[in-house]
């Protein structure tokens, strides 16, 4: 039996550490001349009572996946988007933080206290590699300061403006597909998610137009809220935004916002991770003003996942709204690792790692085109993206196929011993229907050998499945 603790009116249910959830049910308050009978006990404990945000939230569509992978170790897992463990930067984390201890001052700063906003000179140091990544004068930027707040990750920042931002039903245009976790953020808070059509150039402008005229004419333009891109090396596609699409998205944000600020949020998670090229100014470059898009960056890819280190440079209005939603959250991400971090980019150990993932993963992606370029290219309607970043390539099967987890295509990878991701967690379920033959594949961190395997892997169970779609 789970133990009960008693909070007052609430009654708490807990379970092992394993349970997402703690189940919490609200009952009257017996006074203390009320012994309990068997009677009451029993409504105590069975009345659950959880929010409309709980109640509607499902679990992470990847949950499954990862556990599976874990519980067979011979799995070669194709799915999980994480880094390679082994390039991970150890030694630079650790010269850095001997250096900060070796400063009493210093190293107490570090473990106090900071502010909701973040360090100020992790801040100063966050706009100065923003203006190197945009190719502009140092300085250009620095007037941004006050508008620049630390997160825990970028997926806090996601969560907060979209909570700053958001009542349900309130509508949210995302590209088709797009990265899928950010779609359990909007489901929490009861939005409304629709997807615009993307191609070998992301964001579809015209599609986006069509949509936002098409709201316009239900009457329902003034719910659309918010326009959400992944613009470099997209998760789940791996494809790129147009240098030339980038403004033009700008714009017609600015043209649609007619009753109400519609606002873009550009995801760029994989910023500094372009292998082919360079990647163009951001679509936030474009935004003089700064008042329409929301520039979220992590350094989860680029350096350390477990660092959780993100950042925002936001419009002057949501500063405020989000710094009291995260003040509510946790009063500032971590003072200790803003510090570090502060003295991984002064003492370019940042700029070291992100040379080093680039050679890395560079020759990863390469071995991943090349294996499915072997394997899949002799099988008519079979096709994926090829990446000049990130960590992905989107792969297409032929009409029919369900890749989704009760479809013969999975079932068959899980019996050849490989794992992805099925593409149909990554669209919005509106305008429909959601494509059922595609899927993501990361080369982050399998081996080199592994993914070619990987990919053989899939090939024999396309092989098995092609009878299925004849």
């Amino acid at each position: 039996m789970l133990p009960i603790l008693k909070q007052g009116a609430t009654l708490v249910q807990r379970g092992t550490e394993l349970d997402t959830l703690a189940m919490i049910a609200t009952v009257p308050f017996d006074p203390p001349r009320l012994a309990p009978t068997r009677s009451n006990r029993a409504v105590m404990t069975n009345r659950i009572s959880l929010s409309a945000a709980s109640e509607r939230t499902t679990s992470p569509a990847v949950s499954a996946l990862m556990g599976m992978a874990l519980a067979d170790p011979n799995l070669i897992s194709l799915a999980a988007g994480f880094v390679d463990q082994h390039s991970l930067p150890v030694e630079a984390a650790g010269q850095a933080l001997e250096a900060l201890f070796s400063d009493a001052s210093e190293g107490r700063r570090a473990l106090q206290y900071g502010t909701t906003i973040g360090d100020d000179e992790l801040r100063r140091r966050l706009i100065e590699r923003v203006e190197a990544d945009e190719g502009v004068a140092h300085g250009r930027y620095a007037h941004l300061l006050p508008r620049t707040v630390v997160t825990t990750g970028s997926q806090q920042l996601l969560y907060l403006v979209s909570e700053a931002l958001l009542d349900p039903g309130d509508i949210v245009l995302v590209e088709s597909p797009t990265y899928f976790v950010f779609l359990g953020v909007l489901e929490s808070l009861g939005a409304r998610v629709v997807g615009v059509e993307t191609d070998g150039n992301g964001l579809r402008i015209d599609a986006l137009e069509a949509t936002l005229a098409g709201f316009q004419a239900d009457g329902l333009l003034h719910r659309v809220k918010l326009i959400y891109t992944v613009s470099e090396h997209s998760n789940p596609s791996g494809i790129s935004l147009a240098a030339e699409r980038r403004g033009l998205l700008l714009e017609v944000a600015k043209r649609w916002s007619r009753t109400h600020r519609i606002y873009v949020m550009e995801d760029s998670a994989y910023r500094g991770l372009t292998y082919d090229g360079i990647e163009p100014p951001s679509v936030w470059s474009h935004d003089e003003g700064g008042e329409t898009v929301i520039l979220a960056r992590t350094f989860s890819k680029t350096f350390s996942p477990g660092l959780k280190m993100g950042y925002g440079i936001l419009p002057s209005a949501l500063i405020e709204p989000v710094l009291r939603l995260k003040g509510n959250h946790d009063f500032g991400s971590s003072n200790f690792i803003q510090i570090l971090f502060e003295r991984l980019l002064a003492g370019g150990g940042y700029e070291r790692q992100v040379e080093r993932l680039v050679t890395l993963y560079r020759r990863k992606r390469d071995v991943m085109l090349a294996a499915l370029a072997e394997h899949m290219g002799p099988y008519e309607g079979v096709s994926w993206t090829r990446p000049r970043g990130g960590l992905y390539v989107w792969l297409t099967l032929p009409e029919g196929l369900d890749t989704g987890l009760g479809g013969p295509f999975f079932q068959r990878c899980v019996s050849e011993g490989v794992l992805y991701v099925p593409g149909s967690y990554a669209f919005a379920p509106e305008p429909g229907p959601v494509p059922r033959n595609q899927a993501r594949l990361c080369f982050g961190v399998p081996a080199e050998a592994a993914l070619v395997e990987g990919v053989r892997r899939l090939t024999s169970a396309l092989a098995g499945c092609l009878d299925l779609v004849a």
